[in-house]
């Protein structure tokens, strides 16, 4: 669909998308996307727009005014922003790029967990997997071959892979050494004083960081460590509920009873007892 827009060039293309009810309330949707090739007289400028938007420069530079900062974004690079936010962008210099409006399913937790480690702007360079994921709604998109299952399964992939990116471990040397001690004695007592000095930081930065890299305080990450080696033990031996909470390290077996049912819906004994 050609689009007729001050500074978007007739080499561009535009696609809309309308996803059914059942995908807009269980999936992840694409509504709007395209390829551009703008002269420096695009602007887009915006108080509210109910989507996401991924954008991808190809060549090029596109700058961005938002929440109060300005960002550059260069070739090879992707602009991730919510548009809800009052937003201005525009081409610094003659530019291409590849873009996709999304929402739905669980866009907004993806979104402050990824922009918790980035600016809006994310390098993609050595990405593959996320560029075919763009190219392969694109795709979809310009041979009117959409299927909502599989543009929410690719838009799904996109964010995962930025989130596990930037969340493995084995590039935060100071939290792998603290995640490796927890996993090694979980059913000690750990004081999070402890847990900090490993890494090398203040109780505060500690908690922090744990949480940006991680999802989850290091009290919440000690549980559910504890919480997998009750299970197993569950499921694989016969020991009683009372020595199993003092195994992995519970004060007391009504505080892990609690506890594991607050997690699965199962006292231990059920599901000690359940049948998989």
């Amino acid at each position: 669909m050609k689009i007729n827009e001050l500074g978007v060039l007739p080499s561009s293309e535009f696609y809309a998308h309308t996803p059914n009810e059942f995908s807009k309330k269980y999936l992840f949707t694409i509504h709007f996307a395209g390829r551009y090739d703008c002269s420096i007289d695009y602007i887009i400028e915006r108080t509210f727009h109910d989507y996401y938007l991924l954008l991808k420069v190809i060549h090029g530079q596109l700058r961005l005014e938002f929440d109060q900062q300005t960002f550059t974004v260069n070739a090879n690079e992707l602009l991730l922003f919510d548009c809800r936010i009052p937003h201005k962008y525009y081409a610094a210099t003659p530019i291409s790029f590849e873009f996709i409006h999304f929402k739905g399913n669980a866009s907004k937790e993806f979104y402050d967990m990824i922009i918790q480690s980035y600016s809006p702007v994310i390098s993609v360079l050595n990405d593959m997997e996320v560029i075919k994921a763009i190219d392969s709604i694109l795709y979809m998109l310009e041979h009117n071959q959409v299927s909502d299952f599989k543009a929410s399964y690719e838009i799904h992939k996109i964010l995962s892979l930025l989130l596990e990116r930037n969340h493995t471990l084995s590039s935060v040397s100071d939290l792998k050494d603290v995640i490796t001690f927890i996993d090694e004695n979980s059913e000690k007592p750990l004081n999070i004083s402890d847990l900090a000095n490993i890494a090398s930081l203040s109780v505060y930065h500690f908690s922090r960081k744990f949480k940006k890299f991680t999802g989850l305080s290091p009290h919440e990450y000690l549980i559910l460590k504890r919480l997998t080696h009750a299970k197993s033990l569950l499921k694989n031996t016969n020991f009683s509920i009372n020595k199993i909470s003092d195994m992995i390290g519970f004060s007391s077996p009504s505080h892990f009873i609690a506890t594991f049912k607050k997690h699965t819906n199962m006292t231990p004994k059920e599901f000690k007892d359940f049948r998989f």
